[in-house]
């Protein structure tokens, strides 16, 4: 069994410091064996909350795994963020935008989802091009047939029960069906701050949307984080809700 913890958007910068400081003994309690985190992990993109952000993933448990959101690009900086906007990415958290990780069961590649600018305003909405979505599909394509295979990105690819007019990642129908082709098992994202998890329409892909784990911009819903086991082609996702004194699992809802 491979056992992965799901957290999004932390919002380093706007964090709340009582789950900060609760949820790092939560998740080692789930004796993950991978850390992921879909993105969103500063406000602002400042050093500071990079500084405090990487302090938080080397407090995990276990390795991690991350990929950027649209806060992890700076937008005080404008010539920065057009000209290098992961430059502090590579410089406190990692080289890599979309990593990649396998064990004997599970293959997890990450997928970069957000875009510098656009000729709208919704800058925040990001965007699967053609080119970043034909390399994807090459990584999934040269991992092991035997493993279950996840993507892990920041943007939501269905709107959730709790949020059903949503706005989608672009790309978004072009990327189920490269994932369908590939054998994806799971995709994780974030972004919407509303934990949810549903079986994408027409396939077997089980989208896995994460709540904020550790930030005080909730949305109506608590902080939150999913405790994943996958066992061959079994899987069970619990998501591990915050009552504001202690960490539980979810209640069934009717």
């Amino acid at each position: 069994m491979t056992v992965i913890a799901h957290l999004s958007d932390l919002h380093f910068g706007a964090e709340d410091p009582a789950v900060v400081a609760a949820i790092g003994a939560d998740v080692a309690a789930a004796k993950p064996d991978l850390v992921v985190i879909s993105g969103d992990l500063t406000q602002r993109a400042r050093t500071r909350e990079y500084l405090a952000a990487a302090a938080f993933l080397r407090s995990l448990p276990a390795p991690w795994f991350a990929v950027p959101g649209n806060h992890d690009m700076p937008s005080f900086e404008l010539l920065e963020r057009f000209a290098d906007p992961w430059r502090r990415w590579r410089r406190h958290v990692s080289a890599e935008t979309e990593p990649v990780w396998t064990d004997d069961r599970v293959g997890v590649v990450g997928l970069n989802t957000t875009r510098r600018g656009g000729f709208d305003l919704e800058w925040e909405r990001g965007r699967i091009g053609r080119g970043r979505l034909a390399r994807l599909e090459a990584r999934l394509a040269a991992l092991p047939p035997h493993l279950f295979r996840i993507v892990v990105g920041h943007h939501p690819f269905a709107a959730p029960a709790d949020s059903p007019a949503a706005r989608l990642v672009g790309g978004a129908a072009r990327a189920l069906a490269v994932f369908a082709r590939q054998r994806v098992g799971m995709v994780l994202s974030g972004h919407l701050h509303l934990a949810d998890v549903a079986q994408a329409a027409g396939t077997r892909i089980l989208l896995v949307q994460g709540a904020t784990a550790t930030s005080h911009r909730l949305r109506g819903k608590p902080n939150a984080w999913h405790r994943i086991a996958v066992t061959g082609d079994s899987v069970e996702v619990v998501s591990r809700v915050w009552d504001g004194s202690a960490w539980a699992d979810a209640r069934p809802t009717a």
